[in-house]
């Protein structure tokens, strides 16, 4: 039984679903609706993926990773700090980074490739390489190739002789060589792999190779040469410093000896008589100017301590009612101290006993005479200590006058030996620098000649390269799981270029929430012949067309009631009802979007479902363009084939309707054809007519429902010429084929429209796939559980 789902809601007058206006949600069950209808392509993707994996595993090399592991010793560190305090050999971040650029420096790689005579080694210059390296070879060649043969053209033309030389010149094959050698160091660089062990000093090297020998043999030498390289680099700083100091050192010796014979023939010349260096005079100088420095430092204090003191005196004793003074000087006085300590003691009770007892009690009053009394003490004890200080200031200053008297004295004595004594002074202190800077020197160059003889390094090797016994890859597994990561992915992004690009009408949902307009239902595909068999009677009144039953019938729903196909029919024919007012006679049009999308079939179907409730119908064929409801019901019947009459005939040769009405047998439907001739070629300008209103008018009177098979509203504009004759119109919308887009447009587009569209219906769905685009809110996705309601069989049975 096929599936069909009808979707409306219970409102007062129509049977339609309120627009969901709310902000729209990432929405868990659609997308695994998502997902399971696409789930061709995600499957597709991954066999895709994982086929690729497998002729990769298949197709590439086995190869072999080997490691050596280098300790870069922080006690070897100390030891050799000892030895060559100069020698900087840091084990953090910075030597790390720095031990890999040595290693994976050209010198290093060169060194390595000589000592292992990779370039005459095959196993390493030609490889074996995996078919997709070869596709990529070749794909590379097939457009250098091109490329080689035009330069090698163009190089002809510019220089004929170019070619006829066969034989390599010297200069070419020194190049060739120095590509083959810069290539080589290349393919080492890119191979080897430096990097840190976890968060200690020692770091690995690891090389990856097709031959496992030669994996082990390159690591080892790279380790080898790099220990090696690290002795050399310091031998040859200490060469290269041992050399620059000695020559500095000869230098320094010849200045200081020449300095010091200068001071001592300048010295002799001068009569210059000295006493530690230097002459009588100025030791004198040189003694009262320190005796005066302290002196004058030493007044300043006793001007200070005065200031300070004379400051609290003249302020008066209230100032110390609230505690001693911040800025008295510091004083060893004992008195004064406990004076001091005696007023604080007494100003904290004071307070306290203020705070917890308050001015009234009998406390209060002994306690501020307390205060009082001990401020007057420290007074006294201010102002003698005030007397004391004035007395020292003074002795201070006659000091300072005293010195600065003898001090011009001596400066007196010394005034004619000034000049002489100065320069004696230079030459004196010159001579000491360079003989200062030339023992530091030599004791430099004696610890640097003795660093020479030890190998500094505190690079250790910790472990060597061992030959690998087991491949390193290609990982069937790794790789199977990468493949499946992809295809994954690639069926996900297939998934959302596919859901972004399906912008068709396929739910109930879609066609409310993002057209705003009422769905009518789900009409599934209905498989009919394409040449029905027919019986043709006629009647004493009109003719009789009448479908054939059964399969071979294009009425499908009058003879399949208990189908999903009438079910839905019979919920348009609810929806048109409720719209209604009571005895009113109905024009119901039905049209489309686009052609094709069958219309007409629904509305042949539709009619007999409504004259299936004793309602009086008539179908009109009224798509002058294709009179696709005609051409069925000659398919059927061959009715027409002797009288050619139709609706056109009635508005434009005064030929009474009921003349060319036809009733379809066992249905209780009458219907006008539409027959164009060949020569009529405004045939749709006929519809918008007066005389069509006026057709629709008498047929008012004689019938309920007045069926219109309208031309689609996409190409053409007879129904928005009729819009204002229909009491309602149908949208019939094919179910995965008629763009939301297109209908959202017709709809905007068109005035009145949306007042008069009873709702759309979807026409030719997929009930089995219908149900992974419904959402959980659509009945669709549950009418599997009424397959044996409609069909009216017993479920238990």
């Amino acid at each position: 039984m096929k599936k069909l789902g009808f979707h409306f809601s219970d409102g007062p007058s129509e049977l339609r679903e309120t627009r969901n206006m709310q902000t729209a949600t990432v929405d868990l069950s659609r997308l695994l609706a998502a997902l399971r209808r696409r789930k061709f392509a995600i499957v597709l993707a991954l066999v895709a993926w994982v086929i690729l994996g497998l002729v990769y595993v298949v197709t590439t090399p086995k190869y072999y990773d080997a490691s050596a592991m280098v300790l870069l010793d922080r006690n070897i560190d100390r030891a050799i700090q000892q030895v060559s305090p100069f020698a900087d050999l840091a084990t953090g971040d910075a030597a790390m980074e720095s031990a890999r650029l040595v290693i994976t420096s050209d010198p290093v790689a060169r060194r390595v490739a000589e000592r292992l005579e990779l370039y005459d080694d095959p196993a390493f210059i030609a490889p074996p390489s995996s078919l997709l390296g070869k596709v990529i070879s070749y794909v590379r060649g097939t457009v250098r190739r091109p490329i080689e043969l035009m330069t090698e053209y163009f190089s002809a033309v510019d220089d004929p002789d170019a070619g006829l030389s066969q034989t390599p010149s010297e200069d070419q094959v020194q190049t060739q060589e120095q590509a083959r050698i810069t290539m080589i160091t290349t393919v080492l660089q890119q191979n080897v792999n430096v990097y840190r062990v976890g968060q200690s000093s020692a770091f690995g090297i690891s090389y990856r190779s097709h031959d496992p020998v030669l994996a082990a043999n390159i690591v080892n030498a790279f380790a080898s040469v790099y220990v090696s390289d690290v002795l050399d680099a310091n031998f040859d700083a200490t060469e290269r410093m041992t050399e620059w100091m000695q020559g500095r050192l000869t230098e320094l010796e010849t200045d200081a000896r020449e300095a010091a014979r200068a001071a001592e023939e300048f010295r002799a010349e001068n009569g210059l008589v000295t006493n530690r260096n230097a002459s009588i005079s100025q030791d004198a100088v040189a003694t009262i100017n320190s005796e005066l420095s302290t002196a004058i430092s030493e007044a300043a204090r006793a001007r200070a301590r005065v200031s300070a003191m004379q400051a609290v005196v003249d302020r008066g004793q209230d100032v110390l009612l609230s505690g001693a003074p911040s800025g008295l000087p510091s004083t060893e006085d004992e008195e004064f101290e406990t004076r001091r300590i005696a007023l604080a003691n007494a100003i904290a009770s004071f307070e306290r006993i203020r705070t917890r007892f308050g001015e009234d009690s009998p406390q209060f009053a002994p306690s501020e005479r307390l205060v009082e009394q001990a401020a007057d003490r420290l007074y006294a004890s201010i102002q003698r200590l005030l007397e004391q200080a004035r007395g020292e200031e003074a002795l201070a200053e006659a000091r300072v006058s005293a010195l600065r008297e003898s001090l011009q004295d001596a400066v007196s004595e010394d005034v004619d030996l000034g000049p002489a004594q100065v320069q004696l002074r230079t030459l004196e202190d010159r001579a000491e620098t360079l003989s200062t800077l030339y023992q530091t020197f030599l004791a430099q160059f004696q610890e640097v000649d003795q660093q020479g003889s030890f190998p500094i390094s505190n690079v250790r090797l910790l472990r060597e390269a061992q030959i690998p016994r087991s491949a390193s890859g290609p990982s069937t597994s790794k790789t199977l799981v990468l493949c499946l990561v992809l295809g994954a992915m690639t069926g996900l992004a297939i998934t959302t270029i596919a859901e972004w690009r399906d912008r068709f009408l396929r739910t109930s949902d879609q066609v409310n929430a993002e057209l705003g307009v009422p769905f009518l239902g789900y009409l599934p595909r209905v498989n009919l012949p394409n040449l029905p068999k027919t019986d043709q009677s006629t009647s004493s009144k009109n003719t009789t067309v009448s479908f054939a039953v059964g399969n071979l019938s294009p009425i499908y729903a009058p003879f399949h009631m208990r189908s999903q196909y009438a079910e839905a029919l019979r919920t348009i024919r609810l929806s048109s009802q409720l719209s209604l007012t009571s005895g009113q006679s109905c024009v119901l049009g039905i049209t489309s979007a686009q052609p094709e999308e069958g219309k007409t079939l629904t509305s042949l179907n539709l009619a007999a479902v409504i004259a299936e409730t004793g309602s009086s119908v008539i179908l009109i064929d009224a798509d002058p363009h294709r009179t696709g409801l005609t051409k069925l019901a000659r398919l059927a019947t061959g009715m027409g084939l002797r009288s050619p009459k139709g609706l056109l005939d009635v508005l434009t040769r005064n030929i009474r309707w009921d003349e060319v009405c036809r009733d379809i047998d066992r249905t209780r439907v009458d219907f006008i054809p539409c027959v164009v001739p060949d020569e009529f070629s405004h045939a749709s300008e006929i519809l918008g007519s007066a005389a069509f209103k006026a057709l629709l008018d008498d047929l008012r009177h004689e019938y309920d429902y007045i069926l219109l098979d309208l031309a689609p509203m996409g190409p053409v504009t007879d129904v928005r010429g009729i819009l204002g004759e229909l009491d309602q119109l149908v949208m019939i919308a094919e179910w995965g084929k008629t763009s939301k887009n297109l209908v959202s447009g017709l709809i905007r587009s068109t005035p009145g429209l949306e007042e008069k569209l009873l709702g759309i219906a979807l026409n030719k769905v997929d009930l089995r796939r219908l149900s992974a685009y419904a959402s959980e809110t659509d009945s669709a996705r549950y009418m599997a559980d009424y397959d044996s309601y409609l069909s009216g069989t017993n479920p238990t049975a």
